[in-house]
């Protein structure tokens, strides 16, 4: 059972350094750098007088953006029109540097949404891409334009599945993720993952240490 165990913090920890390895690539800087321009066009392009968010201050838990709004605020905002798109969303998550504290104003956020009715991916790569285009869109924060990065959005029972598999994101979102809207489905997800951790015998402590560059 140790050996067991050993293989599969390893095996976690392997997939960190992975994503890790991506997130400090040359190509995600790139990608970083033009969404950051593109968003600024987006805001002087399609500014909405009417879409207020509240100021940042010191009191706020998600921090501030480049313009100094509230992103926690921001976010209620998001749902609001995620709803108003007929998603039947159940939990939304903030995970990544503003979830653990390390943010920066210019800084994404990186958001999972738990939904029901997410568009269905395409079978081949150009229906793979046309349907990944049309998610993206119907995903986006626009016209808030905070910084929303949105990654692991799927079904309930798909994220049921991924804690099962050990996925680092699904159980990152368990030890990292700062709810911004649930409609009582975190409260099982979080049994589910205490079940899995009893199975496994696995280390909390070490798990979440492992976890913490994602």
């Amino acid at each position: 059972m140790d050996q067991i165990l050993a293989t599969l913090m390893q095996n976690i920890k392997k997939k960190v350094e992975k994503k890790t390895a991506a997130k400090k690539g040359f190509r995600k800087k790139i990608k970083t750098q033009a969404e950051r321009r593109l968003r600024g066009l987006a805001r002087c392009v399609f500014n909405d007088p009417t879409i207020r968010v509240k100021r940042c201050t010191q009191h706020s838990e998600l921090g501030c953006d480049d313009l100094g709004r509230d992103i926690k605020d921001g976010l209620r905002l998001y749902v609001r029109i995620l709803k108003a798109r007929n998603f039947r969303v159940h939990t939304v998550l903030v995970l990544g540097s503003r979830a653990k504290g390390s943010w920066k104003p210019t800084s994404d956020v990186d958001v999972t949404i738990i939904v029901e009715n997410l568009p269905k991916e395409g079978k081949n790569p150009l229906t793979k891409r046309l349907f990944g285009l049309r998610r993206a869109l119907l995903l986006s924060d626009r016209p808030i334009y905070l910084g929303v990065e949105t990654s692991g959005c799927c079904s309930r029972e798909e994220f049921l599945n991924r804690l099962e598999h050990l996925d680092i994101q699904a159980l990152d979102a368990v030890f990292y993720g700062r709810v911004i809207y649930d409609d009582g489905f975190w409260q099982t997800a979080v049994e589910r993952y205490r079940q899995i951790e009893g199975l496994h015998k696995l280390n909390q402590i070490l798990l979440k240490e492992i976890l913490l560059p994602v």
